[in-house]
Formats: C-alpha cells, structure tokens, sequence
C-alpha cells in the first residue's frame, strides 16, 4: 500500500470520526463487540489509525474510501437541508419574486433586438440561395401543398357518400349524434392525415437540401397541421354550423367566436413554434425573447376570449338542466372568471419557473396545460351526458320516484366531475412537473409535501364515499319505489320496507362518513385525535344521562321500524291525529293531514298506532228508506252497481270484492238503514265510496226509491178540512210540526 494512499485513508477517517459523537462511537462499539473479533482502540491517534489502516487490503480501503465519500455527502445534503429550512418560504420566494421581475425587465429591454432577431429569422429563411433559389423553394412548397391538398380532395371523394349522409343527416338521440359526430370528425381527420402524410413525402422526395426540408416539413407540421386538427377537434365538439349535432348546450354565436378565435390563437402559436425553430437552428439570439411576448400575447388573447364568451361558457356547464342546486349556478357563473384567472396564473408560473433556470416546463407544456383547462366544459358536458344515458329522466313519474331518479342522475355527475377534476389537476401538475420531491427539494419539507397530499387525498376519498353512498341508496330507493302512484285522499300501500328505511341509512352512514373524513384527515396533519374520541365518549354519555327524552324517542323509533309498524305513504292514526306519512326521522315521524297541515309526532310520545293502509280496506256504507220500502228490490240494485264497476278498469283494479248489500242493518224513526259494503286495496276506498254514492242515487231515482229523510204528519180530526183551518191555527200547526222534527237540546 502506498504511502500517500495511507495518509488519505487516514485524513477519510478522521472525517468520519468527526461525523459521530462520542455518545454514537461507544453505541457502535457496544454494538459490533460480539460480531467482530477486531478491536478498535479506545483513543485513535495519528500513530494509532495509521496502523488501523495498514491492516487493510485493496478491497477493504475502496470500500471505506466509498463508505466515506458516502457520509461525506450525506453530510452535505443535511447543511443543505438546514440551510434552506433557516432560510425559511419567505426568503425563498422573495428570490422567485426577485428572478421574476429581472426575467421580466430583461425581456422588456431586449424587445428592440427581439424585433431585429424576429427579421433576421424571417430574412434567413430566404436567404443563402443562389440566383432563383427563393422561387424555386417557394414552388416547391405550393407543389407539397398542392399534393397535399389533392390527396385529401381523393381521399374525401371515396367518402363522398358517407359525407353526403352526413350532411343529410338529422340524429335525436344524444348516441345517435355521437355517431353522426365521430363519422364525421373521423373523415375530416383522416383527410388531415393523408394531407400531412402526402405533403412530407412529396417533400422528401422533391426538395434537395436538408435545410429547405427543415423548413417545409416544419412549416406543415407547425402551422398547417396542427390548426387542420384543432379545427376538426372544434367541429366535434361545436358544430358551429350545424346546432341539431352540436354536443355542448350553448347558442350558435358562442360555438362560432369559440372556433374563430382558438384557430387563430393555435395558427399564431404554431407560426411562433416554426419561427422559434428557425431561430434555433440558425443560432439566432433572443429566441426566450420572442417565447415571451408570443405568450404574453396569446394568454391575453385567451383570457378575453373567455370572458367575452363567459354566458356561452355559463350555459355549457349548466346544460340543459333546469333543476340545478344554487351551488351549481354559481360554479357555472364563476368558472369563465377562474378558467381566465388560471390563464394568467399559467403565464406568470411560466416565468417564474424560468426565471429560476429550469426549463423542465416549457411553453408547449404550458399550452398543454391551458388546453386542458381549455377543455374542461366540454368534458363536463360528456360527464352529463354519460351520467343522463345511463340514468333515465324521472319526468312524468311520482314525485318521490323522480326525486330519486335526479338524485342518482346527480350523484353519476358529482362523482364523474370529482374524477374529472382529480384527473385534470394531476396532468396539470404532471405538466407542470410539480411533484413531492420537488416541493421537499425546494425547502418545504418532505413530510408537510406528504402530509398535505395525505390529507387532500383523504378529504376526496371521502367525498367519494359520500357520493358513492348516496348514489347507492338513490338507485335503490327508485328501484323500490312504485312509478306513478299518485298520494291520494288516506294514503295508499305506501313504500316498502326497505323504501322507508332507506334515507334513515342515508344519514347515518353520511354521518359516519364525515365524522371519518374528518378524523383521518385531522390525525394526517398531526392531530392527535385521541383526546377528540374521548371527549366524544364523554359527550355521548352526557346526552345519554341528560337527554332522556331523546334517548327515548330514538330507541322506541327503532322498534317502531323493527316492527314494520308504518312506512311513508300510509295512512295511520296516532291518538286522535291522523294523516298520510310523508317523511321519518330518527326521532319524530311527520304526519300530513289531509287538508295540508303536517304534524310531527315524536316517536316517544306514541302509545298506540293504527294502520288503514296495509293488505286491504273494508269499506261499509249506510243507507236509508222508507220503511215500506223493498228491500230484496235494494239488494239487487247494490249487486247490479256491484257488477257494473268491476266492467270499468280503472274500478276494478283497486276493488278486491266488489260493492253488494248486508241487508237491514237497523231501524230508525225515520226509515229502515240497509248497509252495503265492498273490498279495495289500501287509498282505493275514497275512490269507491264516491262512486257508489253516484250509482246509488242514480238507480234510487230511476227505481222511485225515495232516501228516508225525517218527517212529522199531522193528522186532523175527520170532520175537520186543512181548508177549514185559520192562519192562527195553521201557524200552530207549523210550529209543533218544527218542535216535533228537531227536539230541544238536552241540558248539559
């Protein structure tokens, strides 16, 4: 071993005795004691490592001279780490803040050259030719162009049909028009491709220097290109001429000054690519210069093309439901103002990341990422229509159905737009190239990268879980509950079971929900939630000794449900309150009355329930006649009535047994009282009853069957006429006749 290779493995060790305390050397020395038989001396002098180290062969020096290297540069990253944390986020975006405004100073003062540069681009481009160069290249690039264009000319006349139905065509169905659509934007795309394809061979093939091809192929590919599939992608999604397949829910004005105003910002964008190319290729300075103001200019540009189409953009989001939620309404009115407010942001982001040397966004990953949010209306209005082709519309159904049928339709859209908005931010941020080790490497620290991360992720999870939850219940409870029962006079069969119980689930799972969200989210920001628990226990039991009452009502609830005692929709009493169920809770039961007033009812407070809605309802009617009236006669009519509305269908499906008579059922002053009964499912008996009174009177009136109605005669001596009689006695006559109808009241 060399005598200078000795001396540095000692300066490596003396490092490396520098880097552990002294507390740390007697650890690894208790630690190693019984795994190696060799003894590391208790003081290490000069004298002392240097004898340590001659005991060392080849393979055991590199490795300690890398074992060295390795805590050396440990050490470094961790007075690196310390550094920046002393320097604190002030400090560190003071010097964005700094760079930026020197980026943007810099740019400012180099306008005049980046001008010059901007000429000599264009100049360049044309010159270095021998005489008749520039006419030659320029014919060249009309014959590419020229190919190009009749390639595409053939390529659509083969398709000459299908475009004709195309243009015929006029789909209702939102599947329909997405066929008619993506025919359509597949024969446009294709004849971009084939124009594109052709051009660059034709190129190839015809143009002899390298440069000239540079020039064409970029001149294709920058500006035609690339505007040709911008223009087709707008065509899709629009139909600026053609609203019956236009996608979006917006007027023909918006859909026309979108696609004017995006073609001409993407054909000056790629004109800026091309030119940023020539100047690269041509070592011409200021091309950073010219990548400023050009995206200076199109984010302006942008930004008033946003707000100037802001009610165009409102309707897209909102579509064409006229149900939405206030919180809907607002996103929809606010979302041009913050998509305007993003491109600007975009831009200033831009220039800060430049400004601190980075190049890893570029301003075509920044265009990339304003596309995105670009975009974003238009891919909400596929999450609305994916979510109303999979769920059908509640129109024209119950109340109660159609509730639950918006309510899933909503809940597919709140979970596809929290998808959509987790899938946008994460490309974003892809594009942007912001990651958690970038944030740990800028200073902010690894754990608070991770830990905010963690938490957002828990906050969308169970967002998730709510919706999913929601959407679960909702699908379920429109499948369980009947289409088009109409709430009638004393209820009908009411829901099912589960049907009733289910938006008590709802809650307490949301419950649950939030009260887990919040937890985990609280415990990954570093909470410690173990004194939240506990003081939850403790609030429980307080509620459970102090609020006995409530306590009550939820547990007798709870027996109430077990017991399948009502359900919503039916028709009950509760002591001398009566009503149609139209909503439970965990405490209370609502019941409507049915002039309109709803009564709430803690379940603590119900001693005794009846039910007239369950299985059947026997309805019995009386009816009274004179006593020399015939009753086989009556009997017969009821049975007639009884036959005759089992005929009509809408009668018969609610009656089980149909209206016929019981007989006399009992003897008043005025008449004799024969009863008729009949059958129905439960709410069906109003129906009935009204019908039967109608057919009642009606065959009484055509059989001279009289109803018994009170009545007082006067019987008059027989040598006495009523044309005899004074007005004094006629008077008196009245007044017993009036005395003897409606006897005085008994005294209280």
């Amino acid at each position: 071993m060399k005598r200078h290779t000795k001396l540095l493995l000692i300066g490596l060790l003396s490092a490396l005795l520098m880097t552990f305390s002294s507390h740390g050397l007697a650890q690894a020395q208790s630690a190693g004691a019984g795994a190696s038989s060799a003894e590391v001396p208790a003081e290490l002098s000069p004298e002392a490592m240097q004898a340590l180290v001659s005991k060392l062969d080849d393979k055991q020096e590199a490795a300690l001279i890398e074992l060295v290297s390795l805590i050396n540069a440990a050490a470094d990253n961790r007075q690196v780490v310390a550094e920046a944390q002393r320097q604190g986020i002030a400090e560190i975006v003071k010097g964005w803040v700094t760079g930026f405004q020197a980026n943007v100073k810099t740019h400012l003062r180099l306008f005049p050259e980046m001008i010059a540069s901007l000429g000599k681009a264009l100049g360049v481009i044309f010159q270095g030719r021998e005489t008749g160069g520039n006419l030659t290249f320029l014919l060249l690039l009309a014959a590419v162009i020229v190919a190009g264009v009749a390639a595409e000319w053939l390529f659509n006349r083969i398709f000459a049909r299908q475009r004709e139905e195309i243009r015929q065509s006029r789909p209702e169905a939102l599947m329909d028009t997405l066929g008619v659509l993506s025919k359509r934007a597949g024969i446009e795309i294709g004849g971009v491709i084939v124009f594109a394809a052709v051009a660059l061979l034709i190129a190839d093939l015809v143009v002899g220097t390298e440069y000239d091809l540079f020039l064409i192929s970029g001149f294709i590919l920058s500006v035609v290109l690339l505007v040709r599939l911008v223009g087709s992608i707008l065509h899709f999604v629009l139909a600026p001429r053609r609203p019956e397949l236009r996608l979006v829910y917006t007027d023909t004005w918006t859909a026309r000054f979108i696609e004017r105003n995006f073609i001409v910002i993407t054909a000056l964008a790629g004109t800026g690519f091309f030119l940023s190319a020539v100047m690269q290729e041509n070592a011409i300075a200021h091309v950073d210069t010219l990548r400023f103001y050009l995206g200076l200019m199109l984010h302006v540009w942008l930004m008033v093309v946003i707000l100037k189409a802001r009610r165009g953009l409102t309707q897209i989001i909102e579509g064409r439901d006229e149900n939405l939620t206030p919180g809907l309404r607002k996103m929809a009115a606010w979302w041009p103002k913050v998509s305007a407010a993003f491109v600007g942001f975009n831009w200033i982001f831009l220039q800060f990341v430049l400004s601190t040397g980075h190049q890893e966004l570029s301003p075509e990953r920044s265009a990339s990422a304003i596309g995105l949010i670009a975009i974003a209306p238009f891919l909400d209005t596929i999450v609305r229509g994916i979510a109303a082709h999979l769920v059908p519309t509640g129109d024209g159904k119950d109340e109660v159905v159609a509730k639950a049928y918006d309510e899933t339709r909503h809940s597919y859209i709140r979970i596809g737009r929290v998808i959509l908005i987790a899938i946008l931010v994460m490309a974003v941020g892809k594009l942007w190239g912001v990651s958690l080790r970038n944030l740990a490497e800028a200073g902010f620290g690894a754990n608070v990268a991770a830990n905010a991360v963690g938490f957002l992720l828990i906050l969308a999870l169970g967002y998730l879980a709510w919706e999913i939850t929601n959407l679960m219940i909702s699908r379920r409870l429109a499948a369980e509950t009947p289409a088009g029962e109409a709430v009638v006079e004393g209820g009908g069969a009411g829901l099912s079971r589960l049907a009733t119980v289910l938006p008590i689930i709802r809650m307490t799972l949301q419950a649950t929900i939030i009260i887990l969200t919040v937890l985990l989210a609280l415990s990954q920001l570093g909470v410690n939630i173990t004194p939240l628990l506990a003081g939850a226990g403790v609030l429980g039991l307080a509620i459970g000794f102090g609020a006995q009452t409530l306590v009550k009502d939820v547990v007798s609830g709870v027996f109430f449900l077990l017991d399948d005692a009502f359900r919503v929709g039916e028709f009950i009493s509760v002591g001398n309150t009566m009503g149609i169920v139209s909503k439970i809770s965990v405490r209370s039961l609502h019941l409507r009355q049915d002039t309109g007033p709803i009564h709430i009812i803690p379940y603590g407070s119900m001693s005794q329930l009846t039910n007239n809605s369950r299985d059947w309802v026997t309805m019995k009617l009386r009816f009274t006649v004179p006593f020399d009236t015939d009753q086989e006669k009556v009997r017969k009519l009821f049975k007639k009535i009884g036959q005759d509305m089992m005929e009509v269908p809408e009668l018969a499906e609610v009656l089980i047994n149909p209206f016929k008579s019981q007989g006399a059922a009992d003897v008043t002053d005025v008449g004799i009282v024969i009863r008729g009964k009949f059958t129905t499912v439960p709410g069906g008996q109003f129906l009935i009853r009204k019908e039967v009174y109608s057919r009642v009177q009606k065959a009484f009136e055509e059989n001279g069957i009289e109803f018994a109605r009170k009545e007082v005669r006067v019987r008059l001596p027989e040598n006495v006429r009523a044309k005899d009689l004074s007005e004094e006695q006629k008077e008196a006559i009245a007044g017993a006749a009036s005395e003897a109808a409606e006897p005085p009241a008994k005294p209280q």
